[in-house]
């Protein structure tokens, strides 16, 4: 996985982080994100068990001021999505149009989580296409 940190931990600015139960909904999607232009290198699959193995190291090996901020919430839960088996697609998202389009695509299958990282914030995508009130925490 992408070594991309603040303060120690996994913090991928200009990425959106997308769950899945299914192996077979995250493969899909990507292939459907390759089709429509992205490249292999901005749309990468990730296992459940990379994503525990790193989320548990950074938990670990996190410093104080990464603890205080929200990235540690969402690697907590990448992490437990990751221990029930969850399939995690990173993609590259640098801005708005990029964004609306990957979500475009996500909307099609059944997905856990959604988090957008931006430089200061992290989005819960999710929780805006369910229609509950939009999430934007403070690193």
């Amino acid at each position: 996985m992408a070594q991309r940190t603040d303060f120690g931990a996994f913090y991928p600015t200009g990425y959106i982080m997308v769950t899945f139960q299914k192996y077979e909904d995250a493969q899909q999607t990507r292939q459907d994100l390759l089709t429509g232009g992205y490249e292999e290198r901005d749309c990468t699959l990730h296992t459940a068990q990379e994503v525990a193995e790193a989320a548990q190291r950074h938990i670990e090996d996190t410093g104080l001021t990464a603890r205080l901020g929200k990235s540690m919430a969402a690697i907590e839960k990448h992490l437990e999505a990751a221990r029930a088996g969850a399939t995690f697609l990173l993609i590259y998202a640098p801005n708005e149009l990029d964004a609306e389009r990957i979500m475009n695509v996500i909307s099609r299958r059944p997905h856990v989580l959604a988090h957008r990282y931006h430089r200061f914030a992290i989005e819960d995508l999710a929780a805006e296409e369910s229609g509950t009130l939009r999430v934007s925490s403070p690193r």
